[in-house]
């Protein structure tokens, strides 16, 4: 079985979102799968074109988070929230 390793405890998200890997960069919808106040996982479609860093944006109300990828699993990213 895998070691988790999470700083703090996930919660069900499954909320569409899209991320911002730079200036003049078209966004990339994603889906949020969970997350928490620390990181998230998140799928994309195409997982080649997202950079180690981006904004990422879930909802209307909900503040852009500044992220880092921390590891990858095909179409699937673990990510962390940067401050």
């Amino acid at each position: 079985m895998e070691e988790n390793r999470r700083g703090s405890r996930r919660s069900d998200a499954f909320r569409i979102g899209s991320l911002a890997p730079g200036v003049n960069a078209a966004e990339i919808d994603c889906l949020v799968w969970d997350q928490s106040e620390t990181g998230a996982q998140i799928e994309v479609e195409t997982p080649d074109g997202v950079p180690d860093a981006f904004v990422l944006s879930m909802t209307a109300y909900a503040r852009p988070r500044h992220c880092r990828v921390v590891w990858r699993r095909g179409r699937k990213l673990g990510i962390t929230f940067v401050a």
